[in-house]
């Protein structure tokens, strides 16, 4: 999961691109200064990130980290949506933002669906008026 700053949307570039590929055709190795995301829409891709080779199909989805080279090629008559993340330079301090950034909200989930709550435990709202 990429979590983005609240006010992502004023600070990220998003780029995508849908490409029909036929079998055997490919996308150049290139390095993107963004995230990417690599999203299988229809047959089979072959994405290859750093050395280590993902074969996608329809629906799903491949994240590429900011700066990793990477190549899709199609395994069959294939169609990818390549969406690059970019961010933007602020106007104010001309400092990038990190749109990598993971707050702890990964291990809050976790917590939260590791926490049991008894379900003879009525809430405490449903108290009866007399």
């Amino acid at each position: 999961m990429i979590e983005l700053p609240s006010d992502a949307l004023a600070q990220v570039k998003a780029q995508a691109r849908y490409l029909p590929l036929k079998e055997s055709e490919h996308l150049n190795t290139h390095a993107s200064t963004g995230e990417v995301l690599i999203f299988c829409v229809v047959g089979k891709l072959d994405a290859k990130v750093h050395d280590h080779h993902h074969v996608l199909e329809p629906n799903q989805l491949l994240h590429v980290p900011a700066g990793c080279p990477f190549r899709v090629e199609a395994q069959m008559d294939s169609v990818v949506l390549v969406t690059s993340l970019t961010a933007k330079t602020s106007s104010h301090s001309g400092r990038k933002i990190n749109i990598s950034a993971t707050a702890h909200r990964d291990d809050e989930v976790q917590e939260a669906l590791e926490e049991t709550f008894p379900a003879s435990d009525p809430p405490s709202y449903n108290s009866t008026i007399s």
